[in-house]
């Protein structure tokens, strides 16, 4: 027959974390603008620098910089798309 293990139980080091720190972004508007901000479509990843830092930092590429981001704006939208499924 078997035996579990005895002894003292350890004490739980609580939920493990499994991502880094949430960015809070856009914080000093308020909610209904935000929500105005997005039905305009202005909070994608193809129209503002944050977001698009946070894309390509999701994607693997850690140094971006603002004239990479104008390079990027200059493409049209299908570009842009294509500009992201080849991001390494």
């Amino acid at each position: 027959m078997a035996k579990g293990k005895g002894g003292k139980r350890a004490a739980s080091a609580g939920p493990k974390k499994m991502h880094g720190p949430k960015k809070k972004m856009w914080h000093c508007w308020s909610s209904t603008m935000r929500m105005h901000f997005a039905k305009a479509g202005l909070l994608t990843k193809f129209n503002n620098y944050e977001s698009w830092q946070q894309a390509c930092q999701a994607k693997g590429k850690r140094n971006t910089t603002h004239n990479d981001f104008n390079e990027f704006c200059k493409l049209d939208q299908a570009k842009k798309a294509e500009w992201f499924a080849n991001l390494k």
